[in-house]
């Protein structure tokens, strides 16, 4: 994949997520004006996870992990449940940081029913689609072996 469709484009800002009201979550299911930007990130995933994989959203957590006093982070953690249509449940698991320390500033990872795929980790944050198609492409390759 080309390292330009890591990036958050226009058109990704400018989607509004909006979750059934089945959906299990912490957060509200629609943005509003005022509103995070890193809600509507956690709906964008559990959205276009399901537009991959023709499932059904069931669960979304999102959370902000602890944040250490002595330095300048800030973490967050998506958890997006979906059942596919045979009935299988994924689980992806969305995770990005930023600090002002070395080695990393910024580091994403992302791992899908427990597998982090070899390119599920970077230090470019990648769109909600990217995500979806990259736990897509997870599923399809993980069990071919």
């Amino acid at each position: 994949m080309s390292e330009d469709r890591l990036w958050f484009t226009a058109y990704d800002w400018s989607r509004s997520y909006v979750l059934p009201e089945s959906v299990a979550c912490n957060i509200p299911r629609r943005g509003s004006l005022g509103d995070y930007g890193a809600w509507n990130v956690a709906r964008g995933v559990l959205v276009e996870l399901c537009r991959a994989l023709s499932a059904a959203p069931i669960a979304l957590l999102y959370d902000e992990p602890v944040q250490r006093r002595n330095r300048m982070r800030i973490a967050i953690r998506i958890t997006a449940h979906a059942r596919r249509g045979d009935g299988q449940d994924v689980r992806v698991i969305y995770r990005s940081e930023r600090t002002d320390t070395a080695p990393w500033q910024d580091f994403w990872s992302v791992a899908v029913n427990g597998i982090i795929p070899a390119i599920g980790h970077d230090t470019r944050r990648p769109s909600p689609p990217w995500i979806a198609h990259t736990a897509a492409h997870t599923l399809r390759t993980a069990f071919r072996r």
